[in-house]
């Protein structure tokens, strides 16, 4: 009987015209936002050591001539000489497009030169110029990567292998929670309108929300990936492909590691399914207690925003973390937890909390009609309208 009504959900979901005009404008999102991608201002590998050298002027101009009589002022003269002669090596590696394993190893030895000034304090460098040690401790990462996987050092970022990923980020958040709510907002329309037929199918409620919001996660899935499928030909038509194995940071446990593109898509498309699989569940939750659609979808949405409404007020509650995942792409570069102040809130604590509140909303719903049920079956017949005077 539960496969028939899998078969009976699904045809509803087919026929629903609604849901396919909405993935189809979600699907045309991710080739249309190249243009606008490509157009922004991205600070590519060799603007950024470009710049960086540049500031080697400035630093040589402002250093107290005094120190460089001591010891330790001569050692950190020294030190930024290096430092400047390794950041042009880097310069010629990228312009020459060659010859990488120059540009990682003085690029190594550059983030260790930077970390000793760091012993030394700092002495005589201008603020302005000391490169924090989360930029040194994220450089390092990428390349070692490129070193452990021998692979050529990418300066174009506009490519697909970029673009996917910033395209995944900028729909991720509000747009597609209320994509999703509007995917799912028709689920319960026929057990509403239409009791008798739904109700040839004797399977318990919690059989009928798994259903439901099972084919429904299918169906945004199958919009998800040929969403991203399509912009990365759209970005591959015009501009390359470019490598997949190339890295991307993701934030962990209070420092960053460096991962395959393809696997930071995974990451993203996993926990995007699962905040899908979290919002379908509960808009069955809440429509069964409002019984308006409407409201339902206002109530989710509000219950969401509240985390990024507070933020913007100054107001950081730890209690609000959990439902903080509306967007993942703050989880994964460490934003999230650098404006919580919380080191443990990386990509692994996400996916713990997307699974923990989708096993609650799961419990809750059992629970919520166990206990309707009871109600109505301790009512009187004569109470419920099923007996005489």
């Amino acid at each position: 009987m539960l496969s028939k009504y899998f078969r009976f959900e699904l045809k509803l979901l087919i026929r629903n015209k609604f849901n396919w005009l909405l993935g189809l404008t979600f699907i045309l999102f991710f080739p249309l936002y190249f243009p606008h991608y490509a157009d922004s201002d991205m600070d590519s590998v060799q603007s950024i050591k470009n710049a960086q050298a540049g500031h080697y002027i400035s630093i040589f101009n402002v250093f107290p001539e005094e120190m460089r009589e001591t010891t330790q002022g001569e050692e950190i003269y020294n030190n930024l000489i290096e430092q400047a002669s390794l950041l042009n090596k880097q310069r010629y590696s990228l312009w020459k497009r060659g010859d990488f394993d120059v540009y990682i190893e003085s690029g190594l030895k550059l983030n260790e030169l930077r970390l000793r000034l760091y012993e030394l304090d700092n002495e005589g460098v201008h603020p302005d110029y000391i490169v924090p040690k989360e930029e040194i401790q994220k450089e390092d990462a990428l390349l070692h990567y490129y070193q452990k996987y021998k692979l050529p050092v990418e300066p174009n970022l506009l490519t697909a292998s970029h673009y996917l990923p910033a395209s995944l980020e900028k729909v991720n958040g509000l747009m597609f929670m209320l994509f999703v709510l509007f995917i799912g907002s028709a689920m319960l329309t026929h057990d509403h309108q239409k009791r008798s037929i739904v109700g040839i199918f004797p399977i318990s409620f919690i059989q009928k929300a798994i259903v439901k919001t099972g084919i429904h996660l299918g169906q945004i899935t199958v919009f998800l990936v040929l969403g991203v499928a399509l912009g990365g030909v759209a970005a591959a038509k015009e501009a390359a492909w470019s490598n997949f194995n190339s890295p991307m940071l993701l934030y962990q446990q209070g420092g960053f590691i460096a991962i395959s593109t393809t696997r930071y898509i995974l990451y993203m498309l996993v926990a995007m399914a699962l905040f899908a699989s979290l919002l379908l569940l509960a808009f069955i939750l809440v429509n069964t207690l409002t019984k308006n659609l409407y409201a339902s979808v206002l109530m989710i949405v509000l219950i969401f925003l509240t985390p990024t409404v507070l933020n913007f007020a100054g107001l950081h509650i730890d209690l609000l973390q959990p439902i903080s995942i509306i967007d993942i792409g703050p989880i994964l570069n460490g934003d999230a937890a650098s404006l919580y102040g919380n080191d443990a809130l990386d990509y692994k604590l996400a996916a713990i909390w997307l699974l923990v509140m989708n096993a609650g909303i799961l419990s809750a719903l059992f629970v919520g009609n166990k206990v309707k049920y009871r109600q109505r079956s301790a009512t009187p017949a004569f109470e419920a309208g099923k007996g005489g005077e």
